[in-house]
C-alpha cells in the first residue's frame, strides 16, 4: 500500500486544486518591532502562518531570554514535541509542514492527515521559499538554467588568467567536467531551519572567479541543517554556496529574527562535503583576496588553510598546525600543479562544524556568538561583512575599538551568568555534545583586557580593565568614581571571572592587626568586612559586627512611653579656627537648624562644651527646633574626658600620627600610650553614671548635648560595642558633624545606646 497511496494521493491534488499552486505563493514577511514575524498572501493566512515559527504555541525548543543579549526570543510554532501535538490538518493548513521533534522529520498537512516528509517526496517536489517549505503540486520538475554544451577545451590548465566579471562565461557552454556529482553539508549559525534554501553558484576561473550562470539549489528539509544535492552536473571545481533562511538562535534558545545568507568559497576538486557557517563566510573575501594576490595563480584550496588562520587569529583562537598540501582529485583531469600549504590540521572553513566534539566546533561556534554583538539579523550580517572587510586587506581585524566593545559585551554575557544559559540553549537542541566554546569567548575578553596568563603561579590575582578604549575603563584599582567591576584569576579553574566583592574590595589588606578588625572595601566602600584571627582571613561584615547610624527622626518614632534620649553630637560644621572661640561656618549654622527642624515640637534640654562653636550648635538647634536656648555648660563635654596626663598627650598624639589616629587606636584597640588615657571601658561608664544618666531628671523627652570629636568618637564607640566604624587609625572613617550617640532610658533606669546622625551621613573619610 505504501507504493500505491500517493498515486491516489497525487489525483486528489490534480482534481481538487488543478495546476495552481497556492502553497508556493510568495509569502510577504513582515517584520514588525515586538520580533514576531507574520506570513500573509494566498493560504498561509489565518490563525496559522505558513512560516509558523514565531510566536503562539510553546514549543520544546523553548528556552528564557538571556540578560545583555537584545534579541527578542522568537519561539518555532511549526515545531512540535510529537505526532499527537500536531495541531489539526484542515483545509487552510494544506500543505504546511510541522517538525515533529520526537522523530526528528517533517510532516506536511495533505488530504486533512499529516504525512511524513519522506512519503510525500515521492509524490510532490519540496521547495522553498522566504524561509518556507512549498509543495509543487504540478509536478513538474523546477528547472535549473544551464547552457549546452560546445565542446571548449579545459580552462583551468596551467596558470590561472582570471578576466572581468560578467556574468555571462565560457563555463555556461562547456560541458560538465563532474557529472551528476553529490554534494552535501551543513548550513549553521546555529543550525538553519527547516525551509531554508541552498544554492551553488559555479565560478569562472577566467573571470576572475566571476559568478556564471551555473546555478544548483536545494532546501533543507530537517532541523540539523544538513543539505544534499544528489546529482549535480558541475563544469568548474570553483563554488560559492550560499544559505538563505532562518536559523536557530544560540543567545535566545529561539530562532533568528530575520532571515539571513552565509557564503562559502570552495574548491571542491577532491572533496564532496561543503559546510556554510560563520568562517567560511568570513574567510571569504579574504579568500578570493588571497588568489588576486598571487596573480591569480594558484587556486583556492592552496589559500585556504591560511584565510582560516587569519580569522581565528583575530578572535584570539589558534588552533591546529602544519601539513602537507592538497593533491589533485582524480577524475577531474584539471592538472593542478600539487600546493604545499600551511593548514590547521589539514581543515578548511567548511570542514567545521558545531556539533563534531572538537576544538574546531569550539572555535567555530564561539566566532558564530560573538557575531551576534549586535542581533541575529541584518544588523548580524553588517557587523560580521564589516569585520570580514578588515581581515580582507592584510589577514588582522586591525579595528581596536570593535574589538573592546566586543569584548565588553562578551564579558557582560560572562559575569551575567549567559554562558551557561546558551550552552543549556544549544544543549536544547539535542544535535550532539556541546563544545567547550566558552573558553574561546573568555580568552577573547581576557585578551583584550591585557589580563595576561591565568595558571598556578597568577591564582588569586585582581585586576582592573585598564584597556582604555573599553567601556569599563579605569585607570587606576580603587578609582572611587568608575565601574566596579573587577577580575580575579580563579585558583580551581584558572579562568578569569569577576571577582566578587570581598575579593575586589580585600585586596592587599593581608593578615588584620587583631581580632574583630573592620575595614571598608577597596572597592564598595560602604561595605565592611571583618578579620577573624583564628581563622587568619577576612569576612563580610554582618549586623553583628556593624551598627549603622540611625537617623535623629527615626530615633525619635522608635521612642517607647516611658523612654527618655539624650543626643550626644558633635558640633556642626566649623571654621579654620579650632581655638575655643572659633566660630561654625555659615554651612555648619544652616546644619544645626536641619537638625533642630526634626526636633519641632519637643521641649530639649542643652547642653554645651565651653567651646563658642558648641553653644552656636545649640542656638541653631534651638532655632529649627522653635524653642529658646539657654546656655548649660558641661565642662566634660570638652573633649579630653579619656585623657589622664595631659602633660603626655600631645607627646602620644605626635607620636601616633595626630589625635585622630591616636583616639582611635584607643577606643579600638587599646594598650596605646601607656598611662596618657584612662580604662576606656570603666572611663566610658563612669561618663554614662555619673554624668549623663542623673541630668535624665532634668530632660523632659529629649536632651541634645553638644561635644567634639575626641569625646563623641571613643563614647559612641563604646555605646555601640565597637561596631560602628570610626577606626580612622585603620580605614581613615571618622565621626561627622553633628553625629554621635543617643542615650536612651525608659522609667526603670535601663539605658540602650543607638549611633544617630543628624544630617545625611554620620561618618567622613579623610
Amino acid at each position: 500500500m505504501k507504493t500505491t497511496w500517493p498515486l491516489v494521493l497525487l489525483a486528489f491534488f490534480l482534481v481538487c486544486c488543478g495546476s495552481d499552486n497556492p502553497a508556493s505563493e510568495d509569502p510577504a514577511v513582515d517584520d514588525p518591532s515586538g520580533g514576531d514575524i507574520a506570513y500573509s498572501g494566498g493560504e498561509h493566512s489565518g490563525g496559522h502562518s505558513s512560516g509558523g515559527h514565531h510566536s503562539g504555541s510553546s514549543s520544546s525548543m523553548k528556552v528564557e531570554p538571556i540578560s545583555a543579549v537584545t534579541d527578542t526570543l522568537i519561539e518555532d510554532t511549526t515545531a512540535v514535541a510529537s505526532k499527537s501535538d500536531l495541531p489539526a490538518c484542515t483545509p487552510d493548513k494544506e500543505g504546511e509542514s510541522f517538525y515533529v521533534e520526537g522523530e526528528r522529520a517533517l510532516y506536511f498537512c495533505i488530504g486533512s492527515e499529516w504525512h511524513p516528509s519522506e512519503t510525500v517526496t515521492e509524490v510532490f517536489q519540496v521547495g522553498c521559499h522566504n524561509g518556507v517549505l512549498t509543495l509543487n503540486m504540478t509536478g513538474e520538475e523546477e528547472e535549473v538554467e544551464e547552457s549546452p554544451s560546445q565542446g571548449q577545451t579545459n580552462p583551468w590548465g596551467g596558470n590561472f588568467n582570471f578576466g572581468g566579471g560578467s556574468t555571462s562565461s565560457a563555463l555556461d557552454t562547456m560541458p560538465a567536467r563532474r557529472p551528476g556529482a553529490h554534494i552535501v553539508g551543513i548550513a549553521e549559525k546555529g543550525p538553519f531551519r527547516y525551509g531554508a534554501s541552498v544554492k551553488i553558484i559555479e565560478l569562472d576561473s577566467t573571470q576572475r572567479l566571476a559568478d556564471s550562470r551555473k546555478t544548483h539549489k536545494t532546501c533543507i528539509t530537517e532541523a540539523a541543517g544538513n543539505f544534499s544535492f544528489d546529482s549535480v552536473d558541475l563544469v568548474s571545481p570553483y563554488l560559492r554556496v550560499e544559505a538563505n533562511g532562518y536559523f536557530q538562535n544560540e543567545l535566545t534558545g529561539g530562532l533568528s529574527s530575520h532571515m539571513v545568507t552565509l557564503k562559502a568559497i570552495v574548491d571542491v576538486t577532491d572533496r564532496d562535503t561543503v559546510n556554510v557557517n560563520m568562517l567560511t563566510h568570513m574567510e571569504s573575501p579574504r579568500v578570493l583576496k588571497l588568489v588576486e594576490n598571487s596573480g591569480n595563480n594558484q587556486p583556492i584550496r592552496s589559500v585556504k588553510a591560511q584565510a582560516l588562520k587569519e580569522i581565528l587569529g583575530s578572535f584570539e583562537i589558534s588552533l591546529g598546525g602544519s601539513s602537507g598540501g592538497n593533491s589533485a582529485f582524480p577524475g577531474w583531469g584539471w592538472g593542478q600543479q600539487q600546493q604545499t600549504t600551511t593548514s590547521t590540521d589539514g581543515r578548511f572553513a567548511e570542514d567545521i562544524s558545531l556539533f563534531d566534539g572538537d576544538e574546531y566546533s569550539a572555535a567555530l561556534l564561539a566566532v558564530s556568538i560573538m557575531m551576534q554583538r549586535n542581533g541575529s539579523g541584518n544588523d548580524m550580517l553588517q557587523y560580521t561583512s564589516g569585520i570580514a572587510e578588515r581581515i580582507k586587506g592584510n589577514g588582522n581585524w586591525d579595528d581596536n575599538n570593535a574589538k573592546a566593545d566586543l569584548a565588553d559585551w562578551l564579558m557582560v554575557l560572562d559575569t551575567s551568568g549567559s554562558y551557561a544559559t546558551i550552552r543549556n540553549n544549544i544543549a536544547s537542541w539535542k544535535l550532539g555534545e556541546v563544545p567547550d566554546f566558552e573558553k574561546h569567548l573568555r580568552n577573547f575578553w581576557t585578551s583584550i583586557y591585557q589580563f595576561g596568563a591565568c595558571n598556578s603561579m597568577t591564582a588569586g590575582t585582581v585586576k582592573h580593565v585598564n584597556n582604555s578604549l573599553s567601556k569599563f575603563f579605569i585607570s587606576y584599582y580603587e578609582q572611587p568614581d568608575g565601574p566596579r567591576t573587577r577580575f580575579i584569576c580563579d585558583a580551581e579553574t584558572h579562568l578569569w571571572r569577576a571577582a566578587t566583592d570581598i575579593e575586589k574590595d580585600t585586596v592587599g589588606f593581608g593578615k588584620g592587626d587583631y581580632d574583630g578588625q573592620i575595614k571598608n572595601g577597596k572597592i564598595n566602600a560602604e561595605k565592611y568586612y571583618v578579620y577573624e584571627q583564628s581563622k587568619g582571613m577576612w569576612r563580610a561584615a554582618t549586623g553583628d559586627d556593624i551598627m549603622e547610624f540611625v537617623d535623629i527622626a527615626e530615633v525619635m518614632a522608635g521612642l517607647a512611653p516611658d523612654e527618655k534620649v539624650i543626643f550626644i553630637l558633635r558640633h556642626a560644621e566649623r571654621t579654620d579656627d579650632t581655638g575655643k572661640k572659633g566660630h561654625l561656618t555659615d554651612g555648619g549654622k544652616k546644619q544645626s537648624k536641619a537638625v533642630g527642624e526634626k526636633l519641632k515640637g519637643e521641649q530639649i534640654y542643652f547642653a554645651n562644651s565651653t567651646y563658642t562653636r558648641s553653644m552656636e550648635t545649640c542656638e541653631g538647634v534651638a532655632s529649627g527646633a522653635g524653642v529658646t536656648y539657654t546656655e548649660n555648660t558641661i565642662a566634660d563635654l570638652d573633649g579630653e574626658w579619656y585623657v589622664k596626663d595631659e602633660s603626655k598627650y600631645e607627646s602620644c598624639k605626635s607620636e601616633n600620627g595626630g589625635g585622630w589616629q591616636a583616639t582611635s587606636a584607643y577606643a579600638y584597640k587599646g594598650g596605646i600610650c601607656p598611662g596618657v588615657y584612662y580604662d576606656f571601658d570603666s572611663r566610658s561608664e563612669a561618663f554614662i553614671l555619673d554624668i549623663v544618666k542623673p541630668e535624665f531628671a532634668k530632660v523632659n523627652r529629649v536632651g541634645v548635648w553638644i561635644s567634639h570629636d575626641t569625646f563623641v568618637v571613643p563614647i559612641t564607640v563604646y555605646g555601640s560595642n565597637k561596631k560602628v566604624n570610626l577606626r580612622y587609625f585603620d580605614t581613615k572613617q571618622w565621626i561627622y558633624y553633628l553625629a554621635g550617640l543617643a542615650v536612651i532610658m525608659d522609667s526603670k533606669g535601663n539605658i540602650r545606646y543607638v549611633p544617630v546622625k543628624g544630617l545625611d551621613k554620620a561618618t567622613m573619610t579623610m
